[in-house]
């Protein structure tokens, strides 16, 4: 695997489904984050929780991984996309 610098895995986020609550109060919601074999993830990064990138995809530059990444894709962008396999 190869990380860039400034890759943020994002594996909690904080609740806010009720409105009587404040934020601060409601607590957070965590989720698994995978990331198989012979994966590059470019600089700057963000996978949220609960995702899995596939083995052997490269994720570009900037992007933002808000679905899971099937083995060998090419994904690039915010929210990040697939644009081709290798």
């Amino acid at each position: 695997m190869r990380i860039a610098p400034y890759v943020i895995f994002n594996s909690v986020d904080h609740e806010f489904s009720n409105r009587e609550i404040p934020i601060r109060s409601q607590g957070y919601i965590a989720g698994k984050i995978t990331i198989e074999d012979d994966v590059w993830i470019g600089a700057h990064v963000v996978i949220n929780k609960g995702i899995t990138i596939g083995k052997g995809s490269v994720i570009g530059a900037g992007s933002v991984v808000t679905k899971d990444i099937p083995c060998y894709s090419i994904a690039v962008g915010v929210p990040c996309r697939i644009i081709k396999e290798r």
